[in-house]
């Protein structure tokens, strides 16, 4: 592995040494540089553990039965949901902005991300790692050292990707996975931050800010106060610990006229335990754009979220940051999931539940594999594999292809009745183009038999439904339309499926 190499700081600018970097460029005692060495990107990122944990396919499913469930759902076309009243604000992705240094990606991300998907927020980490050498003691970290390791070669091409996101339209919130290892108790990124450095974790994350509003000329819409503080992948902050940070963060970073989000916690059960302290500060509650945390399964948790947030401030938006599934594999060691159907009816599922709980949007983890230094592998997250496998569409990119691109900014959720067949996953939502679109994720082992009843004074209009469906053999494929009479109309859906509903010649547009 790569390390970072530095001019001692002993030396006098009257004694010039000259150091050269693993990536070849030279600096010097009296420059002041610093390179991240670290790790290399491009179309080979490395280094990482290799190879990967052994692939581990799931055979043990039982058969497909033959026998349908019925079930019936009503959808209610002129009663907004009760926990979204309001507008969503849309669907997105975690990005990782280093796969920018791939010139592959670069020709491939209008047409297999922006386009098929057209995601409204982007949350991009900051760095693969945190912007400092890891030699240098935390006394002789500052602003100057943070910005010479960001403006460093392995980063050239990560800011050109936020500016690529910017002009297409896309929010941009900013993921920070902790800061430096040296201001943590046990001297690792995962350790818990000493309180003695809270200010210097502020001064660190509102440079990170600084840096890219102010240099790079990125519009970020929020960036978080930390990743996971509740133990998982970042520095562990206690509650009140991120509330006396948020505080002296807010006004650092509404300098640049960037809010915050938070508490960004790994679960719902958690950001409830870190919630009273932000919202209990004027300060920090007036300087957020959003309530973020990470959810990865249906829960009632992020109902209460939501409710709590809103009983406290009715206009906050409530935001899952991160959602996938665990249940498939060790993936963030390089695993790949063992069952790519599974994987796929998982995720769907639970982004619907999110959103019948009353998000306002939900952002998935994450888009593309790419190399993860802090996990020392190539994760395998991505709907997209990486470029050393072409960036080819898993099972979960048709999945999330039939209902990410009707979840855009200005749909509302509606209100559905379902009864029967306990493993049907459904939500309903009044699109910003205004029909109607229904998804059906099916994780029965047989078909259901559904009765699908459109109510309200416009359900006559729709005469009939385009039906989109995903499956083992079947990727996010037109298969037929079902008729409505009176709004109401029958039709199957076949098992461990993802189907959509959505009246013919409505289509969202694409992306411009």
């Amino acid at each position: 592995m790569g390390h970072l190499k530095r001019a001692p700081t002993f030396l006098l600018a009257l004694s010039l040494v000259v150091l050269a970097s693993s990536s070849g460029v030279t600096r010097t005692a009296a420059d002041g540089q610093w390179d991240e060495t670290r790790f290399q990107t491009g179309c080979d990122p490395g280094p990482y553990a290799a190879p990967p944990p052994p692939e581990h396919l799931e055979t043990n499913y039982p058969p497909f039965s033959p026998v349908a469930l019925p079930a019936t759902l009503r959808v209610d076309l002129d009663a907004p949901s009760d926990q979204s009243l309001r507008p969503i604000l849309g669907a997105g992705f975690n990005m990782e902005n280093a796969l920018w240094s791939c010139p592959e990606f670069r020709t491939m991300f209008r047409s297999e991300i922006l386009d098929p998907f057209m995601p409204a927020i982007a949350r991009v980490d900051s760095g693969l790692l945190p912007a400092a050498p890891a030699d240098l003691p935390a006394r002789d970290l500052n602003p100057a050292v943070y910005e010479s390791m960001l403006s460093s070669a392995p980063y050239a091409d990560s800011w050109r990707f936020f500016q690529r996101l910017d002009r297409a339209g896309v929010k941009i919130v900013l993921g920070v996975w902790g800061g430096p290892d040296q201001f943590t108790e046990d001297g690792t990124r995962r350790g818990v931050l000493s309180p003695a450095h809270y200010d210097d974790y502020v001064d660190y994350v509102s440079t990170v800010v600084d840096f890219l509003v102010r240099q790079q000329h990125i519009n970020l819409w929020a960036t978080t106060i930390a990743n996971e503080p509740d133990g998982g992948d970042g520095n562990q902050i206690p509650p009140d610990g991120l509330a006396y940070i948020a505080h002296q963060l807010a006004p650092r970073v509404a300098a640049d006229n960037v809010k915050l989000y938070g508490p960004d916690t790994a679960d719902g059960v958690d950001a409830l335990q870190y919630l009273p302290p932000l919202l209990d500060d004027p300060q920090i509650a007036s300087n957020l754009a959003f309530v973020g945390f990470h959810q990865y399964y249906p829960t009632s948790a992020v109902d209460s979220v939501v409710e709590y947030v809103h009983s406290r401030q009715p206009t906050l938006p409530v935001i899952v940051t991160e959602y996938t599934s665990f249940a498939f594999g060790d993936l963030d060691a390089g695993q790949e999931a063992n069952a790519q159907n599974g994987f796929a009816l998982d995720i769907a599922s639970t982004l619907l539940s999110h959103y019948r709980d009353g998000v306002d949007a939900a952002i998935y983890w994450d888009a593309v594999d790419y190399l993860q230094p802090g996990h020392d592998a190539i994760t395998k997250w991505g709907i997209l594999r990486g470029p050393a496998d072409d960036f080819k569409e898993r099972q979960r990119y048709f999945a999330l292809q039939q209902i990410l691109p009707y979840l855009q900014p200005g749909a509302r959720v509606l209100d559905v009745r379902q009864d029967g067949a306990e493993d049907l996953s459904s939500l309903a939502v009044q699109t910003a183009q205004g029909p109607p679109a229904v998804f059906l994720v099916n994780q029965e082992f047989q078909p259901v038999d559904l009765t699908l009843t459109l109510a309200g004074p416009d359900a006559g209009q729709y005469r009939s439904l385009v039906v989109t469906a995903t499956d083992r053999t079947h990727h996010a494929e037109r298969l037929g339309r079902l008729t409505l009479r009176d709004g109401m109309g029958q039709i199957t859906l076949g098992p461990r499926s993802v189907t959509t509903l959505f009246p013919a010649g409505d289509e969202p547009a694409s992306a411009d």
